[in-house]
């Protein structure tokens, strides 16, 4: 380990006359073995020569306790900007995700953006988490995702000398706001299945309508684009949720390569994202292949000949990569039109404020609710683990705690014939007692002593 020479030198600094320059100093400080490699730190300080010294000393303990020589000089700012290039850099997280965290990072910035790393403390950042749940009034879970960002950032600037430790490990972690999530009752997943039924219905008869007026134009074939498929396609989307739970993004990166209607299964391979990317799923357990029911493998057979005909018409043939659930072009969907045709359904529908994700959450609560196994609902699911099943799904259903209760009476309502033989004696042991007047007097006293 290197050895420091000295305690260092401090001397008032001159001008280029050679004059010296009232409270100004020079402090010049170097580390390192006689043999070895040497290390100088030089700087200038304005004010009295015991500032200059303390100064000095800031120096030396930082080499001292293995700190970056100008750990002192990073602002908070200028490290996230680091921080983020080294994210990006990495390849593993997308332009989007580099955006997002940069927006969420930047809310903090005014209120410690121009602090040394090194002087930030845990009652600061407390403090602007308070302030920002005041003025910008964001939620705590909001919060929370800027804490692990702020978290991770200063964890960085550890690993690269910068700080000792990380201040936010001493920052109590804003609480996530449970989403209170809608769960379908099988009536109602019944109810908006034949509400499909009936939407596409009507999208097949006006795209038969229209397809009738083309003929006759003669306008049948070589078109750039299809009136009504990608509505249809989410009507297939939808009845595919409700059948496997996916999330949005893994009912609509579906490929026919990722349905066997052979097996009557679904591979999760990929996943399609706002941004109209096709990404890997996010964890090993988000890739699973499930199956599906007969009535939804049924209607994806008829979907498939469907589609088959109307790609036809723009001179595109399905093959393994056409996307299950395409755009009027015969593409990928856009999510945000997706999202439209969906608020308009399920108001129509007779279920405002249903989000597309609460089908995902329906089928695991139910699945849990009529005595699916855990693991079965944590794979279909795609969970890492069966403790993120039970914390989102496994909530209390009332129809469940009555047959608990219920379950509970039978075990431990009627009492065996040992145990009644058992309270007899009890009972004739306490009459012939010397105290039987005290247990007649007192007749809690006889429970007392059955229990």
């Amino acid at each position: 380990m290197a050895n420091n020479r000295g305690d260092g030198s401090i001397y008032q600094a001159k001008d280029k006359n050679g004059k010296p320059i009232p409270n100004c100093w020079r402090i010049s400080v170097s580390f390192g073995s006689a043999g070895g490699d040497r290390q100088r730190v030089q700087c200038t300080v304005r004010g009295t020569k015991a500032e200059a010294k303390k100064k000095r000393d800031e120096i030396r303990r930082q080499h001292e306790e293995g700190l970056a020589i100008d750990a002192g000089k990073v602002t908070v700012s200028e490290f996230i900007e680091t921080w983020l290039e080294a994210r990006q850099t990495t390849g593993k997280v997308s332009e989007f995700t580099i955006k997002n965290y940069h927006a969420r990072l930047k809310t903090i910035e005014p209120y410690i953006g121009k602090k040394k790393l090194n002087k930030v403390t845990a009652a600061e950042i407390e403090r602007a988490y308070a302030q920002l749940k005041a003025k910008k009034s964001l939620s705590d879970t909001t919060l929370n995702k800027l804490h692990i960002l702020l978290k991770s950032v200063f964890e960085k600037a550890c690993d690269y000398d910068l700080i000792l430790r990380n201040p936010c490990n001493k920052v109590e972690s804003p609480s996530v706001d449970k989403p209170d999530r809608k769960s379908l009752t099988q009536e109602e997943g019944a109810t908006l299945l034949h509400k499909l039924d009936l939407e596409e219905a009507r999208i097949i008869q006006e795209m038969d309508e229209k397809e009738e007026r083309q003929v006759k134009k003669g306008n049948q074939f070589g078109r750039s684009s299809i009136r009504g498929l990608a509505n249809l396609g989410f009507t297939i989307g939808t009845r595919i949720a409700l059948a496997t739970g996916l999330h949005r993004g893994e009912v609509f990166g579906l490929t026919w390569k990722n349905v066997n209607l052979r097996q009557n299964t679904i591979t999760v391979a990929q996943t399609l994202t706002k941004e109209g990317e096709i990404k890997d799923p996010k964890t090993g357990a988000g890739r699973r292949t499930i199956s599906i029911d007969e009535s939804t493998a049924a209607h994806l057979r008829m979907w498939r000949k469907r589609q088959r005909e109307e790609l036809a018409k723009l001179a595109i043939k399905l093959g393994d990569a056409t996307p299950v659930c395409c755009s009027e072009r015969g593409e990928w969907v856009n999510l945000a039109n997706f999202e439209r045709w969906w608020r308009s359904f399920r108001d129509d529908a007779g279920f405002e404020g249903l989000r597309f994700h609460e089908l995902r959450h329906s089928q695991a609560t139910l699945l849990l609710a009529n005595g699916t196994d855990l693991k079965t609902v944590q794979d279909r699911m795609g969970h890492a683990n069966g403790a993120i099943t039970l914390n989102w799904y496994a909530h209390a259903i009332p129809e469940n705690d009555q047959k608990a209760a219920q379950l509970v009476g039978n075990l431990f309502g009627t009492p065996s014939k040992r145990t009644q033989r058992g309270q007899s004696k009890i009972i004739n042991l306490v009459e012939n007692s010397p105290h039987a007047e005290t247990f007649r007097e007192k007749p809690d006293a006889v429970g007392l002593a059955l229990a």
